[in-house]
């Protein structure tokens, strides 16, 4: 009887055991679930504390108030909240600091916001000016070189990397950026300047320091311009002409080198081959206008009206709403006119035709939006030596005229323009 009893006292014991047991996973899920909430509860707060404390600094830089600004900015981050609001909180802050003077506190803390957003641009161009201003000159070339493996092909901080390794006299570096400048923006000419400061700071002669390079690899049109201009800058044009002629062969399109062997025939006192190679490429290119403005330009400086007339009129052909194309012939006219009055001591009725012909060029350049065009088209009719008008109709012969309102020009000098003017 006893052993039956103390049998029955253990399984109402295990049973009792098992009860207690299973009643302890529900409670532990019941308590959980508060917890979660609570803390939720507090982030959300701390968040809002957060948020009113930067609106704080907000009206306390509207106000000017810089040292206000920077204490509320400075609770954000005793209350932990930095990263949340790690932009704008630590630009501001630099920027207050700033306000106040102290580059050394606001390159700080542009470097705290760096600590969270490593990458961000305008945080890395902070950092390397609050340096530069505090006299870390050092910091500021490590910055420039996070930048700019970051953003490899921002000339500007490029720039501002070299000059940074320029006052540390770290010439060899400098060297290396400016040439990589020169490799994304070959016409730079404060990078070419600069190398040929640096190099002679080392003591070096930038010709044959260029002359090695491109002679390695004469079919890289950059190193063939960096060779030119060291040899342009050493007044040796007749080599800077070969290595023109000799690079275009392997870049026949590249109008960089176009105009530098134009240039360099221009230096060597060659104005006529210079105009050759420009009009060279603008004949097998038609379509690059301002190359046809160029040579049309060079044409008229040598007098060459016809030939710049033509130039510019085929251009029209090709792109009819060009309105530089449209004040350019129209200067074309204007200069030609001028030049056959001076010739002839006086204006007769065949200028004033051409004359309205450079009117209705401006004209159309205006309508295309060339604003500028305005101050032509008002000299023009203000003055009445120029073009013809309504009451001048009565001097004009019937050789000269097409139908009614309609004219041409006559004598010998105008037989090539075969345009006609309206005259109303």
């Amino acid at each position: 009887m006893k052993k039956i009893t103390a049998h029955i006292l253990i399984l109402l014991l295990g049973f009792v055991l098992i009860l207690s047991t299973s009643g302890c996973v529900p409670s532990q899920q019941v308590t959980n679930q508060p917890v979660s909430t609570l803390q939720q509860q507090n982030r959300d707060e701390l968040i809002n504390r957060c948020k009113f404390k930067l609106s704080n600094g907000n009206q306390y830089m509207l106000q000017q108030s810089w040292t206000d600004a920077i204490r509320n900015y400075k609770d954000i981050i005793d209350l932990g909240c930095a990263e949340d609001f790690a932009d704008p909180l630590f630009k501001d802050l630099a920027q207050c600091y700033m306000k106040l003077n102290r580059p050394d506190s606001a390159a700080y803390y542009v470097d705290m916001g760096l600590s969270y957003k490593a990458t961000d641009k305008y945080l890395l161009q902070l950092s390397a000016y609050y340096k530069e201003r505090a006299g870390d000159y050092e910091g500021a070339a490590n910055v420039y070189q996070r930048y700019n493996a970051l953003y490899i092909d921002d000339v500007e901080y490029l720039t501002k990397q070299a000059k940074n390794l320029d006052l540390l006299g770290e010439y060899q570096e400098e060297l290396e950026v400016w040439e990589y400048i020169l490799s994304i923006d070959p016409n730079n000419n404060t990078a070419l300047n600069s190398i040929i400061q640096v190099l002679t700071q080392m003591g070096r002669d930038p010709k044959e320091f260029y002359q090695k390079a491109w002679e390695n690899d004469q079919t890289d049109a950059a190193k063939a311009l960096n060779y030119i201009n060291a040899l342009l800058n050493n007044n040796d044009y007749s080599e800077a002409i070969r290595v023109a002629r000799q690079s275009l062969q392997y870049n026949p399109q590249n109008v960089t080198m176009v105009k530098k062997l134009a240039e360099c025939y221009e230096f060597n006192n060659e104005m006529g081959k210079s105009l050759e190679v420009l009009e060279d490429y603008a004949r097998r290119n038609p379509r690059d206008i301002n190359m046809q403005i160029d040579v049309a330009k060079l044409n008229l400086e040598f007098g060459n009206y016809q030939k710049a007339y033509s130039i510019i009129s085929d251009a029209i052909r090709l792109t009819p709403n060009n309105r530089d194309l449209y004040n350019q012939r129209g200067r074309i006219l204007e200069s030609y006119v001028e030049y056959m009055t001076m010739t002839k001591g006086r204006v007769d009725i065949n200028d004033k035709i051409v004359y309205h012909m450079a009117y209705e060029d401006y004209q159309k350049s205006r309508e295309l939006g060339n604003f500028n065009a305005q101050f032509r088209i008002k000299y023009l009719y203000d003055n009445n030596l120029t073009i013809a008008k309504v009451q001048d109709r009565f001097l004009i012969s019937e050789a000269n005229k097409i139908n009614e309102n309609t004219y041409k020009a006559l004598g010998e000098c105008y037989a090539w323009l075969t345009r006609t003017v309206t005259i109303e």
